[in-house]
């Protein structure tokens, strides 16, 4: 099943609502990300907003394995000093490895970014 900024429906999977919002926000910061050379103001407001939004997304999550995996995956944000490296990193990203893609799939969810 697909995640992220299409969901396929799962009834009755608890992993769903958080599995969904997470992916749908990596994919809006992801776009805006491969937009920054032309527009770093709509990266520099969608990165705010998004994490201004993660907190939310975060309490979706019905157990501990999946907020471990979301604290791992946020770890990112945190090494950057400059929101044009940010933009860059996420520009070229395979979330192929990220946590909380992983853990998901673990959940028969499988996020795209």
């Amino acid at each position: 099943m697909a995640v992220g900024s299409a969901v396929a429906g799962c009834g009755g999977n608890p992993a769903t609502d958080f599995c969904s919002s997470y992916g749908d926000a990596m994919h809006g910061l992801v776009v805006a990300a491969r937009q920054y050379g032309a527009n770093p103001a709509n990266f520099s407001a969608t990165y705010k907003s998004t994490m201004d939004s993660l907190g939310s997304v975060r309490t979706k999550a019905p157990d501990d394995k999946l907020r471990s995996a979301f604290d791992r995956s946020m770890f990112t944000f945190s090494v950057f000093d400059t929101e044009a490296s940010l933009a860059d990193l996420l520009s070229r990203a395979d979330f192929s490895t990220n946590a909380v893609v992983l853990t998901c799939a673990e959940y028969g969810l499988d996020v795209t970014v």
